[in-house]
């Protein structure tokens, strides 16, 4: 198996020993073999209309981390598949990847209700971050969730370690300011910055 610096560091920099950063990074090449993951290609997906553009990098933090807005009121459930490796795709060719970059993730759920939720698209998204990129994730951002939710999160929430939670933000309205400068601020999430995916 061949691995690069970048994979072992995420290995150690998430674990506490040698022998745990070992035993992950077997997991993960082993993971990553069986998910295709270095023959991942969506460059060519040009269609705007996709709900895979639901998912997109567009400005920074004010730490100066890429951001990658998701919004999963757009998700289709009948192509799971398609959009956990489209993820996962976006993750690999992230900005500054061959680096070691960080991301913050801004998740826009106003107005995203239990039928919009796909649980086991959710447990992915949580092990990719906390067992196969684990030191990719700077923050995540859960805005104007509906506390309709509470329970799905609650229930998905057990899957991350302590360390995780801690980088999980939940933010109302304008307090994404606190992170992300307004001007930087999807429509989406009530900023100015109109390029939200929108299909016609």
């Amino acid at each position: 198996k061949q691995c690069n610096h970048h994979r072992v560091r995420e290995a150690v920099v998430s674990t506490q020993s040698t022998g745990e950063a070992a035993k992950m990074m077997d997991s993960v090449l082993t993971w990553r073999k069986e998910n295709g993951v270095r023959d991942l290609d969506f460059s060519n997906v040009k269609d705007k209309e996709s709900p895979l553009k639901s998912m997109f990098y567009r400005g920074q933090d004010k730490e100066g981390a890429n951001i990658l807005w998701v919004q999963p009121k757009y998700f289709d459930g009948t192509k799971r598949r398609e959009f956990e490796q489209y993820l996962l795709w976006l993750v690999e060719t992230r900005p500054g990847a061959e680096t070691s970059s960080q991301i913050t993730i801004a998740l826009a759920l106003d107005g995203v209700g239990l039928s919009e939720v796909d649980v086991e698209y959710i447990k992915f998204f949580i092990n990719l971050f906390m067992y196969y990129c684990p030191d990719t994730m700077k923050r995540m951002i859960v805005h104007n969730m509906h506390w309709l939710l509470n329970g799905v999160w609650k229930g998905v929430s057990v899957l991350l370690s302590e360390g995780a939670k801690k980088r999980v933000v939940f933010l109302k309205n304008q307090d994404i300011h606190a992170f992300i400068a307004e001007e930087n601020v999807l429509t989406c999430c009530g900023g100015p910055d109109p390029n939200c995916y929108k299909p016609q």
